[in-house]
């Protein structure tokens, strides 16, 4: 029976990015936090702005109470 080969790779180290500020809070977001992209399509491009999964939550409560 052959041998196994060791495994030589390394797990890549976590990588923190900046993924824009909140629509509705202006506060920075990274990709560690949970957010959701609001998108629209403007002059046949797909824009997307980035909100906080609370900011959402909170402004859709206002909206319909």
């Amino acid at each position: 029976m052959p041998k196994l080969k060791k495994k030589t790779w390394v797990k890549s180290k976590k990588i923190i990015v900046n993924v824009g500020s909140c629509k509705f809070c202006n506060q920075e977001m990274t990709n560690e936090d949970s957010f959701v992209p609001i998108g629209k399509v403007i002059r046949g491009k797909y824009q997307y702005q980035n909100a906080h999964y609370d900011c959402v939550k909170q402004n859709h409560s206002q909206l319909n109470p």
